[in-house]
């Protein structure tokens, strides 16, 4: 196979990076730096660049730190393009294909801009949120999920995450009836930790803490807290976030589907983002409405508040402290299921539920 140059950055290439040479061999990544011989299947592909082409082969390695290797020059992604083994050429013709597309729409939109700079200064000064919103739309739903695989990336080399076992399936079977029809592909996580929460990162990936599990009461509880984190997918506003906290260059990264400049600050975003007030109210509001679709009563999703309300806040500080004012928030969420009666609802059933109630880890003490 043809060699071609590139840049390793990741543990062994440090943050700047090492140049290096690799091929393809086989289903292996063979790269001339010890210990990088790279099964093509734990290859996660993301394109970028704004001044020229770039493409960057990403993948965890043996104690789950990442590492990403970018051919240097056109040649070299020609060459990746030209060689790379069946199993990874999906990924590359399409994200490939994708970048080329967003990149002259991105060109056309940004020229309109340029015209009208003192205008959308103007704009930008008085509804940077509701831009940031508009400007999330362009983001490709192929991006969006290639920053929550690195988001996800992040949070599994800090340890606890499983995604398999009775919880897991509880969590599964659960959120299957709330996201009935939704352009994502959902995927379902527990993260054994004690604190009261969870969090939802771009793409469809829900993670719930074994501690949330344990303070849940019932499945219709369960199913009120991933209703809401559900809504934060489907709205974007995990995405708007986290591009409100990187910033603008970001944006316009992620705008043409570069998710290089973003992949280092994500360690320190998934499962911290805090949402604005209407954020919260709109996962609310379309998560009662979410449970009411799939018939399964409301009342599960007031009944945690209140419960988490009535508990002292120094114990249960995650799910709390980022998502705040619970009690005025619970008597939204009662005064809209007393607005949206739904005779045909009812209470839900989990048949994993004693079980996974059982196999919950015990509390670290």
């Amino acid at each position: 196979m043809t060699p071609f140059q590139a840049l390793l950055t990741g543990p062994e290439g440090g943050a700047a990076g090492t140049p290096v040479s690799a091929h393809f061999f086989g289903r292996q990544l063979a790269i001339n730096a010890p210990g990088h011989n790279v099964d093509v299947a734990q290859l996660v592909v993301s394109v970028g660049g704004v001044d020229g082409p770039e493409l960057f082969l990403n993948w965890l390695d043996a104690q789950g730190r990442q590492a990403s290797l970018k051919p240097l020059t056109a040649g070299d992604i020609a060459i990746v393009l030209r060689e790379a083994p069946p199993a990874l050429q999906p990924q590359l013709q399409r994200l490939w294909s994708e970048r080329q597309r967003n990149r002259r729409q991105v060109s056309g939109w940004l020229a309109g801009l340029t015209g009208a700079a003192v205008v959308a200064s103007a704009l930008l000064w008085w509804q940077g949120s509701h831009a940031i919103g508009a400007l999330a739309g362009w983001i490709p739903l192929s991006t969006e999920k290639q920053l929550g695989e690195l988001a996800l990336a992040q949070v599994r080399a800090q340890g606890g995450i499983s995604e398999h076992g009775v919880a897991q399936q509880t969590l599964q079977e659960i959120g299957r009836k709330l996201t009935a029809g939704s352009r994502y592909q959902y995927r379902w996580l527990v993260k054994q930790d004690d604190t009261v929460n969870a969090f939802a990162m771009p793409g469809g990936i829900i993670v719930v803490h074994t501690g949330l599990l344990r303070q849940a009461g019932d499945p219709g509880e369960l199913a009120g807290v991933l209703a809401h984190e559900v809504q934060h997918v489907e709205q974007r506003h995990s995405l708007r976030q986290m591009i409100s906290s990187l910033g603008w260059g970001a944006l316009m990264g992620l705008t043409i589907g570069d998710i290089s400049a973003v992949a280092a600050m994500l360690a320190h975003q998934a499962g911290t983002l805090y949402f604005s007030r209407d954020m919260e109210e709109e996962a609310d509001r379309l998560g009662l409405l979410a449970l009411q679709r799939a018939q399964i009563r409301p009342d599960g999703m007031l009944r945690f508040f209140q419960k988490l309300d009535d508990k002292d806040k120094a114990s249960v500080p995650g799910w709390i402290s980022s998502h705040p004012q619970t009690a005025a928030r619970a008597q939204q969420i009662e005064s809209l299921i007393s607005a949206t009666p739904c005779p045909a609802c009812l209470p839900l059933t989990s048949g994993h539920w004693q079980a996974m109630k059982a196999g919950l880890p015990p509390t670290a003490k």
